[in-house]
């Protein structure tokens, strides 16, 4: 038995990791040609497009492992059918059960690889890419933010007209500092970048504007700090931009300062992360799919259970899509957007796999 596990293990992993490398160079290719004027236009070295492809490649196979596995599992098991090799493994006294369940417990160690690698390599390296882009073509950040409004405890209000990821400065900030008696200084700026060194921002070509007993008196300064006024870059940063690329400390407090400030937008947020965070979890519901189904076809064995594991996988997908405008809509809660879509997959290989048997 332990024979049988090892070789069905290894059939599996070596045609998903194969599956899985030819569709993440194919759309690794096919977004390479999409810029390639861009990329002549701007003379990029090979250097850099070779580290601009590598950064692309984790998120691409991310994609395709879900699939990638579904084929898998569906050309192991429906090679076991056609080639007749089922039957002496049954003779052996082997159950479905039994021959199933090292899939089963495969396809949940990989949804928990699939977990960390999402979170700590995904991420990163989709952060890194875009930076890469932004230097390589000039491009604009998906993360740079517009028209953003922080406050703090410490009585500051900020307004910025824009905060630019790639050289993490806000332009045009305007600093309010408040009292309980009102308003006490006003700063209007070029620009502010944050010092690391200082822990605080640094205003350029400042004009500050000081209340005292109804007298305001104006300074202009070439450079001007605030000691007090310290909040993170990456809080103008999380305002305004998708929460699949921010990491997950910040993502959770970007939901909890939503909730308190637009529970609409938190709706939308909490679903997009509710995703983020069950999207390894494709792994696990398409393997389950293909352990399922029905591999007793007469002719065409390969063929037919491919078409059968892809069609319930696109009711997966298209349920998934479904509850996720449900889930922004606030007709679903955002966890409920990502566990019905499973639930409902699960229950229709089920009730196909129990059809097909008597059939």
């Amino acid at each position: 038995m332990k024979i049988l596990t090892r070789y069905t293990i290894f059939s599996i992993l070596k045609t998903a990791f194969v599956t899985m490398l030819i569709f993440a160079l194919i759309l690794a290719a096919v977004e390479l040609f999409s810029k390639m004027d861009q990329i002549m236009h701007n003379s990029v070295p090979i250097p850099s497009l070779l580290m601009y492809i590598i950064l692309s490649l984790p998120e691409y196979l991310m994609m395709a492992a879900s699939i990638s596995f579904l084929f898998a599992v569906t050309y192991y098991i429906s090679m076991l059918t056609a080639n007749n090799e089922m039957i002496p493994i049954l003779n052996a006294g082997i159950s479905p059960v039994r021959l199933r369940m090292p899939i089963v417990i495969l396809a949940i160690l990989l949804t928990a690889i699939g977990f960390v690698f999402q979170e700590h390599t995904v991420i990163a390296a989709a952060n890194m890419h875009d930076t890469l882009e932004v230097e390589l073509f000039g491009a604009t950040s998906t993360r740079d933010t517009r028209n953003i409004v922080l406050s703090d405890e410490d009585g500051f209000l900020i307004y910025t007209t824009r905060f630019s990821e790639s050289t993490g400065e806000i332009r045009s900030p305007v600093l309010v500092k408040t009292s309980a008696s009102g308003i006490d200084e006003r700063v209007e700026a070029a620009s502010a970048f944050f010092d690391e060194s200082k822990g605080w921002w640094v205003f350029t070509a400042a004009r500050v504007y000081r209340i005292e007993d109804r007298n305001v008196t104006v300074e202009e300064h070439e450079s001007f700090e605030e000691p007090l006024f310290d909040p993170e870059p990456r809080l103008f940063r999380s305002q305004n931009t998708q929460i699949d690329t921010m990491d997950s400390s910040t993502a959770r407090d970007y939901l909890e300062r939503l909730y308190v400030s637009d529970r609409s937008a938190w709706q939308e947020k909490a679903t997009d992360y509710a995703r983020r965070i069950s999207e390894p979890f494709a792994i696990f519901v398409l393997m389950i799919i293909s352990v399922c189904i029905n591999y007793r076809f007469k002719k065409n064995v390969l063929l037919f259970s491919i078409i059968q594991s892809l069609s319930i996988a696109v009711v997966y997908y298209v349920a998934d899509m479904v509850f996720s405008i449900m889930g922004h809509q606030g007709a679903v809660t955002p966890v409920g957007a990502v566990i019905l879509p499973i639930v409902l997959t699960i229950v229709l290989s089920g009730i196909i796999s129990l059809v097909g048997r008597k059939a």
